[in-house]
């Protein structure tokens, strides 16, 4: 990629989530990154975080995955569909996000799903990560490169504040439309800090280049939510199967769907399906169920 000097340093755009998903959209396609302000609500992140803490837990290291490689030394919760409410029934329909995975996904896959949801945990003193793009997780699209489909898009939203000091998710505005992204990535502190506020969310698709930052503080956990659309032509990281069919059929359709629990189309070419038809047809799954109490 081109050399970045401090004079041509790219800006990081904030824009509230009441602009809506076009104008979202539009600096997203621009700069392949932008922060959402008020992406979730201060009632939305306190609720969030109070179904995770029960569960967060240190990552287990020797499984010697991709995933190990930027996920240790964090305190992480995945599979978020199993433990929280918000997440199913507020996050998987919410009209914004459904905004704009149709505007990056419709004209090139038709469809699209969830393909990994985690909380991690940044300690006091975690080291930070090199930049790297999300579509690297899909080998085909390493291999094209600039010329990937749009296969990812994550709404990595913060749940405590973002702070340069405590290790900000960096990101490189532009990084989408270098052209040879096989080129070794430039050092993490050429990136911008997000720096973010509770519920905002920084907005960036598969191609462009970030990192969590170091954690330079003596005592703050800075926690952060990377929740990551997908085209239905790629598989989902998280297994739909971990998820119990009653606890489904308390979420709506579209969520269902998001979850990995009913065909997709990509561009008219049915994908997840029961004797090649309707999968929620041919297992009669039914939605909007109300949860039996534990």
């Amino acid at each position: 990629g081109p050399t970045i000097t401090e004079t041509s340093k790219p800006t990081l755009r904030r824009i509230p989530r009441s602009a809506g998903d076009e104008a979202i959209f539009q600096v997203l396609q621009e700069d392949g990154v932008v922060v959402i302000e008020g992406f979730m609500s201060a009632d939305q992140v306190r609720r969030f975080n109070g179904e995770i803490d029960p569960h967060m837990k240190q990552w287990e290291l020797g499984q010697k995955s991709y995933q190990e490689s930027y996920l240790a030394g964090m305190r992480q919760l995945s599979s978020l569909p199993l433990f929280s409410k918000l997440f199913r029934d507020e996050l998987m329909n919410d009209e914004l996000l459904h905004g704009l995975c149709k505007r990056l996904f419709g004209p090139e896959s038709g469809d699209y799903w969830l393909t990994t949801s985690s909380v991690l945990e940044t300690e006091p003193g975690y080291h930070g990560q090199e930049l790297h793009r999300e579509h690297d997780g899909i080998p085909i699209c390493t291999t094209l490169g600039r010329q990937s489909p749009e296969s990812m898009l994550n709404f990595l939203t913060a749940l405590t504040d973002f702070t340069a000091e405590n290790g900000a998710t960096r990101v490189l505005p532009g990084s989408h439309l270098w052209e040879d992204f096989s080129a070794p990535p430039p050092k993490a502190d050429t990136a911008i800090p997000a720096v973010m506020n509770p519920g905002d969310a920084v907005l960036f698709t598969g191609k462009t280049l970030h990192g969590a930052g170091k954690n330079n503080t003596t005592d703050f956990l800075r926690r952060g939510f990377p929740l990551i659309m997908q085209s239905c032509q790629f598989t989902p990281v998280e297994a739909s199967v971990a998820l119990p069919r009653e606890l489904v059929e308390t979420m709506t359709p579209l969520a269902q769907k998001m979850v990995g629990w009913r065909t997709v189309s990509a561009k008219g070419v049915d994908i997840w399906t029961y004797d090649l038809k309707d999968l929620a047809t041919g297992i009669d799954l039914k939605s909007n169920q109300v949860a039996k109490k534990a």
